[in-house]
């Protein structure tokens, strides 16, 4: 039996009020967001801090955790402004930060020293000398970056031992560049994806022989689906499974993390008890499909790397 199965985390994205509610509506353990300033999603609905402030008091009302995102990197001048927009966010019961910025993590643990700070995926932490690194800092969770394998996983988590927690993304959207570390929304769009503004560059069709053979998808992604790859995850020392998705609406949210809701229970079930209730993989992830796909699913952790992963072809349009 895994040790961990009682800490288990299913952590759910909100982009709004509705998105949080239907997250906890849908069994999430916790939620994230971010609000108009210093998170890697600046579209997303919870622009103000009024939504921030009443989703909390929702969350924490429901006995659930709240993670607040402060995970672009910062300007000089921007060091001075944190302060004033995460006082009164604070002060209504945040329970860990998710950053990416060193300078940044470690003014907030001064100030915030009662809130956990957990590594964003920005940092791309690939290795256990990147955990061993930031441990010192105060770090208690590490989202770790997208591209890791279970078997690199479960090598890191025997190097750092049960001081740190480890996080994966298990459902969304993946980035070609390594986490999100990418120039190119820069260069083409004049908005950073390091600045929470990316405009997605990547998924647009990209042209490379006659002018009138279709564009193909050469650099989109495929969506990550790691139904199957929930006990791997698991055994390699996995707590927290997060669900990509802040710009997504409230039906996104509710119906994905009802699904791995579901997946969770039956392998807490299967080693509390012993009885394993398989679902039905292949029904579900046609479920998820139709929720939001951009062409398939792939299964990252089973693949790692693999043409499969992109998505090449035209879009088919919605009927």
């Amino acid at each position: 039996m895994n040790k961990f199965l009682d800490k288990l985390e299913l952590l759910s994205p909100a982009g709004s009020f509705e998105c949080a509610k239907a997250a906890i509506d849908a069994g999430a353990d916790a939620i994230y967001m971010g609000g108009a300033k210093y998170g890697a999603r600046a579209f997303a609905k919870s622009t103000n801090d009024n939504s921030i402030i009443d989703t909390i008091k929702f969350v924490k009302e429901n006995g659930k955790k709240f993670y607040l995102t402060v995970n672009t990197l910062f300007k000089q001048r921007e060091l001075k402004e944190i302060f004033l927009f995460l006082d009164p966010i604070v002060d209504v019961g945040v329970d860990a930060f998710i950053v990416q910025d060193l300078g940044v993590a470690m003014l907030l643990k001064s100030k915030y020293p009662n809130v956990e700070l957990h590594a964003s995926t920005q940092m791309t932490i690939t290795s256990s000398k990147a955990i061993n690194l930031i441990k010192p800092l105060g770090f208690t969770q590490v989202v770790l970056a997208r591209e890791l394998s279970i078997k690199e996983i479960k090598a890191i988590k025997k190097e750092i031992g049960d001081d740190i927690k480890l996080e994966a993304f298990v459902h969304g959207s993946m980035c070609y560049s390594y986490s999100g570390a990418c120039l190119m929304s820069s260069f083409i769009g004049g908005e950073s994806g390091n600045r929470g503004r990316c405009k997605g560059p990547c998924r647009l069709p990209y042209r490379r022989g006659e002018l009138h053979e279709p564009a193909p998808y050469i650099l989109s992604m495929k969506d990550m689906c790691a139904l199957n790859s929930l006990s791997g995850l698991i055994n390699a020392g996995v707590t927290s499974f997060k669900i990509e998705g802040r710009m997504r609406q409230a039906d996104y949210v509710y119906g994905v993390t009802k699904t791995y809701r579901k997946y969770l229970d039956s392998i807490i079930h299967l080693h509390s008890v012993g009885e394993f209730h398989e679902p039905d993989i292949k029904k579900d992830e046609q479920y998820l499909l139709q929720l939001y796909n951009k062409g398939g699913f792939t299964n990252y952790y089973g693949f790692h790397n693999s043409p499969d992963m992109i998505q090449r072809y035209e879009r088919k349009k919605k009927k």
